[in-house]
């Protein structure tokens, strides 16, 4: 027993010391290093993707007509070696990115996804979501041209768009950390989709990274230029 209370302890000195002490750029590296080197079978892949599709197709399918906004209803739609309410917030941010600029939605899109990050971009094979360097490189295979920073004051003021991942509490990593998906709204200002907590609207989008957590710290932010 003094022995797990021991571990206990390390483990929470050590949640509380990462969001301090390793930089956004090395938290990137090691999902992109995860990824290199788990991979998920072929027939895995296939295998949930059919199954993906009739689910998201059925009657009480999670995904609506609109923005993903509910992570949390995700569980039987399977992603790796978990499932999409566990770690699909890569994913979805994607998915509404690509919404949002008219290139798509569906059961079809968003089983692609999945199916397109299982083959590149799952970290521990998606036990802990998809790198962050995946999302890039799978935008700019579409076409779309980002910009990659790591704080929020290197924001572009012109940005209307963005991808950003966040420690939900720069206080602890048992926090979790959370990909969410910024998008500027002519009426609203930004709406962070997905978002655990948030209002509707933020002037900014500083502003808007700055409420959608407990206490949320940056790790990067991938601008849609």
């Amino acid at each position: 027993m003094e022995e797990r209370k021991k571990e206990n302890i390390i483990l929470q000195k050590l949640a509380a010391w990462i969001p301090t002490h390793i930089s956004g750029k090395v938290i990137v590296g090691i999902y992109h290093m995860l990824d290199y080197f788990n991979h998920i079978k072929r027939n895995v892949i296939a295998e949930h993707k059919e199954t993906n599709i009739r689910r998201l197709k059925a009657e009480d399918s999670p995904l609506g007509n609109k923005y993903i906004e509910n992570q949390y209803a995700w569980k039987n739609i399977s992603f790796g070696k978990t499932n999409m309410s566990v770690s699909g917030c890569e994913i979805m941010a994607v998915y509404n990115v690509l919404k949002a600029l008219n290139m798509g939605e569906g059961p079809e899109l968003i089983s692609e996804l999945i199916s397109e990050f299982e083959r590149k971009g799952a970290a521990l094979k998606g036990a802990i979501g998809s790198s962050p360097l995946a999302i890039r490189k799978y935008l700019n295979k579409k076409g779309i041209s980002t910009r990659l920073i790591w704080k929020n004051e290197d924001i572009n003021p012109e940005t209307k768009m963005a991808i950003a991942t966040l420690y939900n509490d720069k206080a602890s990593l048992y926090h979790q950390i959370h990909t969410i998906a910024f998008i500027k709204d002519e009426d609203y200002g930004f709406v962070p989709h997905n978002a655990r907590h948030s209002k509707p609207g933020y002037d900014t989008l500083n502003e808007a990274l700055g409420a959608v957590g407990t206490d949320p710290k940056t790790i990067c932010i991938l601008e849609i230029l």
